[in-house]
């Protein structure tokens, strides 16, 4: 039987198309061109809980992404395991600095503070 008849409202693929999937079949058994590359599981000895402890003690200025890539576990497994233990891990936060574009609002903000200051004497207390 042959395909047309059965499914008339399907567009019907090139016989190339068709030709080389026989040809694929005959040879791999497989109509897939390639196998699915899928994200390697670890192999071998499985990294515990316990390692990444005390990878994290012994470097306490590394980040996450350091003892990941050590470790070979993902980012979000070592937080969890440093969290589940206690340990919060290191993470470097920027400061800003005081750059002069900034000088308008710092000398407003400033202005904004000794004005209130009089009236509302625990306003830095409530700010902070």
């Amino acid at each position: 039987m042959r395909y047309e008849p059965i499914y008339t409202a399907i567009h019907r693929p090139a016989s190339y198309t068709t030709n080389r999937l026989k040809s694929c079949l005959r040879e791999t058994g497989c109509v897939t061109s390639r196998p699915r590359v899928c994200r390697p599981r670890n192999v071998g000895r499985k990294v515990q809980p316990e390692d990444v402890l005390a990878y994290a003690l012994a470097h306490p200025q590394s980040s996450t992404k350091m003892i990941s890539e050590n470790c070979g576990l993902s980012k979000n497994r070592v937080w969890t395991i440093l969290n589940e233990s206690g340990a919060h891990p290191y993470r470097s936060t920027p400061v800003q600095g005081l750059l002069t574009r900034d000088a308008e609002r710092r000398y407003t903000w400033s202005n904004f503070v000794m004005n209130n200051l009089e009236d509302h004497r625990t306003l830095l207390v409530d700010i902070i």
